[in-house]
Formats: C-alpha cells, structure tokens, sequence
C-alpha cells in the first residue's frame, strides 16, 4: 500500500504513515538493503517483525527519494545518512502500521498507538495523579493511549536516555480530542525542557509527534 498519511511542516519535519498490508517478499522488491541490512531481517523469527522492520524502511525511501544508510548514536537513537548530511530520524510501529519522522536540523521524535484495554490497566505507571486527574472517563481508553504515545514520543527525542514516565515527563492538562496538540516538560536532573507535542487519529491509531 502507498503512504496512508504524509505531511511536512514550516519546521522542516517530514512525517509518513504506512498501512502494511503487503507480503514480506512484496516489501523486499521495494526497498534497498545493504548486505549488514539483509542479515539483520534474516535474524528475525517473526513474520509480522519482518514486515514492520522493512515498512519503515519502505517508508523513509518514500519520504526522502534517496539512498541511505541508517545509523544509530552512542545512546541507540538512530539517524539517516544522506550523501553529505545527517538527519535526524525517529521510528515507530504498532501492529500492521508503522511511521517516520525525519528532520535534517532538530532532535524528533514519534510514536503510534492503537487504543485497547491493556492502556487502562498499565495507565498509573506512566502517568502521575494530576494527569489521571483529566482523562475524559467517556473517551478513558482513546485519551489515555493520546497521553501514552505523546510520552512515547517525549522519550525518543532524547534516545534512550532514562526517564522516569510518570515522575519526570510532564503533561500539562487537555480536554479530549482527535487531534490536536499538548504541552509537556521533560524534567532532568539538573534542567527541564519544555514541548509541543503534536497528535492525530488516522485509520483506528493515534500518532504523536515532536520536534526539538
């Protein structure tokens, strides 16, 4: 299936979701793999793995309309390598959907989500009282799945360094919607960053991103 959903913003972000909905050999005619690539889909078990693993893959060579290579920092964040240039990448999937962000200049980060009933049981481990505080008790599984993958999104700007979900990042209080956008601080041990996380529902997920 082509992009499901593409955008790009005044902030130089680029952004895709897609709907996998092909076999693994289909995903493999339509992306370039290195030989280190190749060994590293051969060591998944799983087809749906497979298929996940090659959709972003698929997914960034749609975005950006080159080869690259993909990289990852000391702290496993990855990144694209792009001739002359590096920008700075995120990656998510969940289920048959995955998604992309890219930005050449800042830190970004995404992440996908289908609300379920899993999200109720795990919510009061990654957020604080005062957020449970405004979950919409009509919208329970859809605003709390918003609030999970805006977090989400929050973590993977800073790779994978250690935060605390529930303690240390911070959403700031927000009435139920589709779509719309929150704000949050990341709060470190000697500082505190402040964000505009930015969410959406397509095709049954919500998707959040942000961009340092």
């Amino acid at each position: 299936m082509p992009v499901l959903f593409k955008d790009v913003f005044q902030n130089g972000s680029i952004i895709g979701v897609w709907h996998i909905t092909e076999s693994v050999e289909e995903l493999i005619q339509n992306v370039h793999l290195s030989c280190s690539e190749s060994e590293s889909l051969n060591s998944y078990k799983h087809e749906n793995r497979k298929k996940q693993w090659l959709s972003y893959r698929v997914l960034i060579q749609e975005l950006v309309g080159e080869k690259y290579d993909i990289s990852y920092s000391d702290f496993g964040k990855p990144y694209l390598n792009l001739e002359k240039k590096n920008n700075h990448i995120s990656i998510t999937h969940s289920g048959d959907h995955s998604a992309v962000i890219i930005n050449a200049h800042s830190y970004v980060g995404i992440d996908i989500e289908k609300p379920s009933k899993r999200i109720e049981r795990v919510s009061g481990r990654f957020l604080s009282d005062d957020e449970l505080a405004f979950i919409d008790l009509g919208n329970k599984w859809d605003h709390l799945t918003i609030c999970w993958t805006v977090k989400e999104a929050l973590f993977k700007i800073h790779g994978n360094l250690c935060y605390d979900f529930r303690e240390q990042i911070i959403i700031e209080s927000f009435s139920f919607a589709q779509s719309g956008q929150v704000n949050c601080i990341i709060l470190g041990d000697n500082d505190q960053h402040e964000y505009c996380v930015k969410y959406t529902k397509i095709n049954g997920f919500y998707l959040a991103y942000v961009t340092a």
